[in-house]
């Protein structure tokens, strides 16, 4: 009977340590957001592997087009596109959108990897807490994923929302940083992620 006890101990503990937790650490949204429920928007997902770049675009896309809005994922439209380095070549790239019908960008990334051990905090870069340098889609941000080995794995990942119709430093309409905790598959970080996401549009 004893030992039962202590299987059912064990078992209780081991489901509590292997849950995943999905967090949103901060979230904005002007007053200008609503604007873009009848516009054409396209999802660009910042990633150098081109197979996570279609993977998250697509499911995102997917899951906005059921709420009714329209919707198209970067890789099918701009398969080439290229992160823009200079503000010249910011601002071709914002025409190229507009000239295609494009007047919404929805930028995701992942931004921080933190990795902690013994439950203790291996090592943290800053998530920024300001994102008047983020005014405008032509700004960009940049990459701050920094991989640390240990334990526990956290994922920070960002969804910044553009208008591309209103005055450039107004552009920025939607901000989101999602935490996720020890996800069981990258899939439960993708799936949280996109709800999330589209939960901003209801």
């Amino acid at each position: 009977m004893r030992k039962k006890f202590y299987l059912l101990i064990l078992s209780i503990a081991l489901i509590f340590i292997s849950c995943s937790s999905v967090k949103l650490m901060d979230s904005w949204k002007s007053q200008s957001f609503d604007t873009l429920s009848n516009s054409k928007i396209m999802v660009v997902s910042r990633a150098s592997d081109l197979e996570v770049r279609k993977s998250y675009e697509t499911a995102i896309a997917t899951k906005l087009r059921k709420q009714n809005l329209d919707v198209i994922e970067s890789h099918l439209l701009f398969p080439e596109l290229k992160e823009a380095n200079t503000s010249q070549e910011a601002a071709q790239v914002v025409k190229m959108f507009k000239d295609s019908g494009i007047s919404g960008i929805i930028l995701t990334s992942l931004k921080q990897t933190i990795e902690t051990q013994n439950g203790k905090m291996a090592s943290q870069s800053s998530i920024p807490k300001n994102y008047k340098d983020k005014a405008s889609f032509t700004s960009n941000p940049g990459n701050t994923n920094v991989p640390i080995s240990s334990t526990s794995k956290t994922y920070v990942l960002e969804a910044l929302t553009y208008n591309l119709t209103l005055a450039q430093n107004k552009q920025l309409v939607n901000v989101c940083l999602v935490d996720i905790t020890d996800p069981d598959t990258a899939n439960k970080i993708q799936k949280s992620f996109t709800k999330i996401i589209a939960d901003q549009f209801k």
